[in-house]
C-alpha cells in the first residue's frame, strides 16, 4: 500500500484525461492506431475510495472550486488493484461538496463513505466523459432533509442490495458416483 500526501482520481493510479479516454477507448474495442467510436454512456470503474472524514476545507485553482476532506482514506485503482492510504482526499467537487456539508450538519462527527468512481462517456463532455458515483454503502437523509421529502411526498426507497464479490475458490468437484449419472 502506497502512502500519499491526498487522495485524488490523479494520484490514486494516476487517472489523467489522456488515461481516463484511453480505458473508455480499451472497454469500446480499442484497435491499434484506429480508436473505435466510444458510445454514450459507456461506464468504466476507476477507483474504489473508502474513509471516514473529520473535516473539510474548500479551495480553489485553476481547474475550479474542490473541498478537501481531511481523516482517514483508502482508495484502490480499478485497473491494477493498487492500494493507496493518506489522511486527505479531494473528490469530485459535486460530491466532495455534500460530504463537507455533510460534516457541518454532524456537528463535528466524522462521516463515512465509501464510492466507486467511474467514468462514463457523454460526447458533449468537454473531456469526453463525466464522472459517476456509485455509493458502495448504505447511506440516508438527514433528519431535516427527510422532514421536507415527506412535506413533498418523495418516498425513500430501499436501497439496492450490493452484491457480493465472486469468491476465488475453486469450484467442488463434482462427485463421481451420483446416482443417476453416467461415470465419465
Amino acid at each position: 500500500m502506497q502512502i500519499l500526501r491526498k487522495l485524488t482520481i490523479k494520484t490514486c493510479g494516476d487517472f489523467t484525461i489522456a488515461k481516463i479516454r484511453k480505458t473508455l477507448q480499451d472497454a469500446a474495442g480499442y484497435e491499434g492506431d484506429k480508436p473505435k467510436d466510444i458510445p454514450d454512456g459507456l461506464t468504466v470503474d476507476l477507483i474504489k475510495i473508502a474513509g471516514e472524514s473529520t473535516g473539510a476545507a474548500t479551495g480553489q485553482t485553476d481547474k475550479g472550486s474542490y473541498t478537501k476532506l481531511s481523516g482517514s482514506f483508502v482508495g484502490t485503482d480499478m485497473t491494477t488493484g493498487e492500494l493507496y492510504q493518506s489522511g486527505q482526499c479531494i473528490l469530485p467537487e459535486f460530491i466532495g461538496s455534500q460530504l463537507g456539508a455533510a460534516l457541518v450538519n454532524n456537528a463535528g462527527q466524522a462521516v463515512n463513505f465509501a464510492f466507486l468512481i467511474q467514468a462514463k462517456a457523454k460526447a458533449n463532455a468537454v473531456t469526453g466523459y463525466e464522472f459517476a458515483i456509485k455509493p458502495l454503502i448504505e447511506t440516508k437523509p438527514t433528519d431535516s432533509m427527510a422532514r421536507l421529502m415527506a412535506l413533498a411526498g418523495i418516498e425513500v426507497k430501499p436501497a439496492e442490495k450490493l452484491e457480493a464479490p465472486k469468491s476465488e475458490e475453486p469450484a467442488p468437484a463434482p462427485a463421481e458416483d451420483k446416482p443417476g449419472k453416467p461415470k465419465k
